[in-house]
């Protein structure tokens, strides 16, 4: 409790150091109030720091004063950030004399403007009487720190290269174990007696995502105990004896078994554990030992000995991780939490921030990163969607994990309830997709469960659950719901207290939003994350009302039909993140991306991290101020293909060289595209035409071959008829390359790509070569490790040499039912090539009982221990998508992939 009391305060204090040092943006007596409240959170931020050190629980006494100073910091926050952003708005940018000629002017011309800045100023008179009280509580009720011994503090700090990579490689190990584990007591168990999956199925359903990973055959798992460093591999002993207080054996039982409750519980914990003890650099023997001795303790069962094992996995994270954790609280409800927007909403709500040392060109969004890989591999969270590059897209937090970081939140709040900001956020949630209970929400008594498929908040369609009697009941409150469910909300939001600041909104997957809900939601001035991610939103409101969110860091409408000139005019200061985009298919094999214009402002928008598919003029001018923005980590625009727009995007490209991660550009196809309207856009599109130097209608980037070294670009993903950079072979960072209806020359594009040293994932998307057929043949791949293709353009994948690919893992095949009907497809050949290969996924829309039929006439005979890889076929259709239907083991000796035609439905 003590480290999010001390997170709290953090936030404050950087906040009056700044306001203090600077007296230009304060007058009269609220320069002394807040100077007197600035050396009261220091005093206490010191004693906070000391208990933060203890091992020891707080007492009751300890607990309750932490709780007064977290909720008097948040209104400190608050009122502080308040009074010096409407000081600025005013123009009161000197002290002394000139701020008191500043505030008469503001008293004779603006009076009710006045008398609101006369009562912020009154309310932080009151602060600093509240926090007086507070710290002579702490006197009064002789509140002390602990007479115990030290525990050095965590800080959130970013590893090095290699020793993610052994962490990573620690973690897989591992999940291997837990396996192996979870298939050793599914044959000690038996058959179910009901005829159910058994516990291996479920559990490796479960881990799905995880098993998304080349797993390494034949050499990962074993005891990862043993693998622990040094240190705490010699107590390994004592570590064992911890891990079999939570699992004890059933004694009504010939041999030890678990139900299958006490076995999720039961490896959540050891993997929570063994991997604290991997990562913690600070362990000692007498700690290992305090922990042996309680959870052997008279009268302590196993579920007691869980959670004190889990409370010591707790009480090793840092203080910014912790905040995180208990944050999820706030995603209880959904099936899946996207990684970027929860990391978003991470930094919109304050919790993560650099650390020590840390270099000025070093974001908020890198140390939520940090924070997320570190609450990844420490079996808080797991990962519950991969991306193709072996990225996590999407978490979870198992059950017994979420029951234990809800337990830690409520006992910080020393309440049964929520913290307040937590709370409110599944309120606005409830909302958003039931409505309000006194509406027409379910009724309190637990109902029977219905799916519903909506938007996540953050990101993607997923199945939530929710609360009706039956189809009836669902079907007369849907209309309702969708008519008022936004009214509900926004009178919602006008009950919030008056010095309670909401920083998130999410709309994400709501039906009904209008802009009057947004033109009240604009009142939220320090709002700084919203979402309306997939909503029926029909437009931004105007720029006189969008332009209040002067706090905005994050905008988000994704999904949405907002009509293109709506963004020209906003302006948003401190906006880092603008999220657009809707993909339609335009026809069975072609697909199209509808979205929004580049703002007409948004060079002024320095700190910028995020633009992502935005569209740009003819000529791409609006790229040009696009180039100011020197903290842009991620960058995706819609263009046209002349010489114009390639110049511009070169020189973006020059400018951003050094911070720009990620560069995605698509191109409009410029017979098709009905954007050029205007004379001047015309006579741009024929000059352009006339002056190309690689052809009609392709975007040839320029040369960037003195800077192309200094790039940290790392990912690219190019649509559309775009030439393949010359500068591609010499970017020392990039490790993810997309292709997509490109419609280049296979073999002159694999021999270029070959070069890029440190490739790791090459995605090929329906016509990106001009060939059927993908020849590995006199390239060398050095660090490739995933391919993917997708489409029916590409009919065959041939591997020549040993060293086209040495490190190739994982191939992803996504088949369409477009192509051709062969009786037996040869669609992977020279297997015998891949040294490294350990998985081949094949997506289709599968007849399963002819793909099942198909398989047992192999007679496949190859054991799971004798696998060389393993072939996964896994349903695309709608109503089983990214389910597995086989797996298959396959030896050395099986060098060809054959599939027949009659196994994948075909399109008429």
């Amino acid at each position: 409790m003590a480290a999010l009391t001390q997170s709290a305060i953090d936030v404050v204090l950087g906040q009056l150091s700044k306001v203090v040092k600077d007296e230009v943006q304060l007058i009269g007596g609220v320069h002394r109030d807040m100077k007197f409240i600035k050396d009261e959170m220091d005093s206490m931020n010191g004693f906070l720091t000391h208990l933060n050190k203890m091992e020891s629980e707080h007492d009751d006494q300890v607990r309750a004063w932490m709780k007064q100073v977290r909720e008097t910091a948040y209104v400190a926050e608050d009122c502080v950030e308040r009074y010096v952003r409407d000081m600025e708005r005013l123009g009161v940018s000197q002290g002394g004399c000139a701020a008191y000629a500043a505030m008469a002017l503001l008293a004779l011309s603006k009076p009710k403007t006045f008398w609101e800045l006369h009562q912020l100023g009154k309310q932080i008179t009151e602060l600093r009487t509240r926090v007086h009280e507070v710290g002579e509580r702490r006197v009064r009720y002789d509140v002390k720190v602990p007479d115990k011994r030290n525990r050095r503090l965590v800080r959130n700090e970013a590893a090095s290269g290699q020793d993610e990579e052994r962490r990573e490689c620690f973690v897989r190990s591992l999940e291997e174990e837990l396996q192996q584990e979870d298939k050793k007591r599914a044959r000690d168990q038996g058959p179910d007696p009901l005829g159910r999956p058994s516990l291996v199925l479920r559990a490796h359903a479960k881990m799905g995502g995880l098993l998304a990973l080349p797993l390494r055959l034949g050499g990962g798992g074993g005891d990862t105990i043993a693998q622990l460093p040094g240190l705490v591999s010699s107590e390994s002993a004592r570590v064992r004896r911890i891990l079999k207080r939570c699992c004890p054996p059933r004694p009504d039982h010939p041999r030890p078994t678990l139900t299958d409750a006490e076995a999720e519980k039961f490896r959540c914990t050891k993997k929570m554990f063994v991997c604290a003890l991997y990562v913690y650099p600070y362990l000692t023997n007498a700690e290992l030992k305090q922990l042996k001795v309680g959870v052997e303790a008279p009268g302590v069962e196993a579920q007691e000995a869980r959670n004190q094992v889990m409370v010591f996995c707790y009480s090793m994270l840092s203080t910014q991780q912790k905040s995180c954790l208990q944050y999820l609280t706030a995603f209880k409800h959904e099936t899946e939490i996207s990684r970027t927007s929860m990391v978003r909403r991470w930094v919109a709500e304050g919790l993560v921030g650099k650390e020590p040392g840390e270099g000025s060109t070093a974001t908020l969004q890198e140390a939520g990163e940090r924070c997320f890989r570190e609450l990844r591999l420490r079996g808080f969270i797991r990962p519950a969607r991969w991306g193709d590059n072996g990225t996590v897209k999407s978490c979870v937090m198992d059950g017994p994990v979420q029951d234990f970081v809800d337990g830690i939140t409520r006992s910080e709040n020393f309440l049964s309830d929520l913290p307040a900001h937590l709370q409110r956020q599944l309120e606005i949630r409830s909302i958003v997709r039931y409505g309000r209970p006194s509406m027409s929400a379910p009724a309190a008594a637990p109902a029977p469960l219905r799916s519903v498929l909506l938007s996540s908040c953050c990101g993607g369609g997923v199945t939530r659950t929710s609360r009706y009697d039956d189809e009836q009941d669902y079907a007369a409150s849907t209309a309702t719901l969708l008519k008022h469910r936004m009214d509900a909300l926004v009178d919602f939001v006008k009950e919030l207290p008056k010095l309670y600041r909401l920083n998130v909104l999410d709309l994400g997957g709501c039906k009904g939003l209008r802009r009057r809900h947004l033109v009240a939601f604009t009142e939220l001035e320090c709002l700084r994350y919203l979402s309306l991610r997939d909503t029926d939103v029909p437009g931004l409101v105007p720029d006189r009302h969008m332009n209040r969110f002067e706090q905005l860091e994050t905008l988000d409408i994704r999904g949405t039909r907002i009509p293109p000139r709506d963004t020209k005019r906003i302006y948003l200061p401190k906006l880092k993140h603008l999220l657009a985009g809707r993909f339609t298919m335009a026809s069975a094999e072609k697909e199209m991306l509808v979205t929004v214009d580049v703002p007409d402002r948004i060079g002024s928008m320095r700190g910028m991290e995020t633009l992502s598919r935005v569209r740009v003029s003819v000529d791409g001018a609006e790229l040009e101020r696009v180039a100011k923005l020197r903290q842009l980590r991620k960058l995706g625009v819609v263009v046209h293909a002349n010489t114009a727009t390639a110049a511009v995007l070169g020189r973006v490209l020059y400018m951003l060289a050094g911070s720009l991660r990620s560069l995605s550009v698509w191109v409009v196809d410029a017979n098709a595209d009905a954007v050029a309207r205007t004379r001047t856009r015309t006579r741009i599109a024929a000059t352009s035409t006339q002056q190309g130097s690689g052809g009609e209608g392709i975007l040839h980037i320029s040369s960037l071959h003195e800077i192309a070294r200094s790039l940290a670009l790392e990912n690219l993903h190019i649509k559309g008829k775009v030439s393949l950079p010359s500068w591609i072979g010499t970017a020392p960072k990039l490790t993810n390359v997309t292709l997509s209806d490109t419609e280049m020359d296979g073999g002159d594009a694999l021999r270029r790509l070959a070069t890029v040293v440190n490739l790791c994932c090459l995605k090929l998307s329906r016509n990106a070569f001009t060939e059927q057929a993908l020849h590995f043949k006199d390239v060398q791949f050095q660090a490739l490790r995933f391919l993917v293709v997708e489409g029916d353009a590409f009919t065959r994948l041939a591997f020549s040499a040993g060293d086209a690919a040495p490190k190739l893992e994982r191939i992803v095949w996504s088949i369409g039912g477009t192509r051709a009907a062969q009786k037996n497809e040869e669609l992977i050949v020279g297997i015998q090539h891949l040294p490294s290969l350990k998985r081949i996924e094949l997506r289709a829309s599968f007849r399963e009982h002819n793909l099942l039929e198909w398989m047992r006439q192999q007679r496949q005979t190859t054991t799971s221990s004798a696998a060389k890889y393993r072939i996964y076929y896994v349903s695309s259709s709608t109503d089983r998508r990214n389910q597995t239907i086989a797996e298959v083991p396959k030896a050395a000796t099986d060098t060809t992939l054959t599939l027949p035609a009659a196994v994948i439905h075909q399109l008429t």
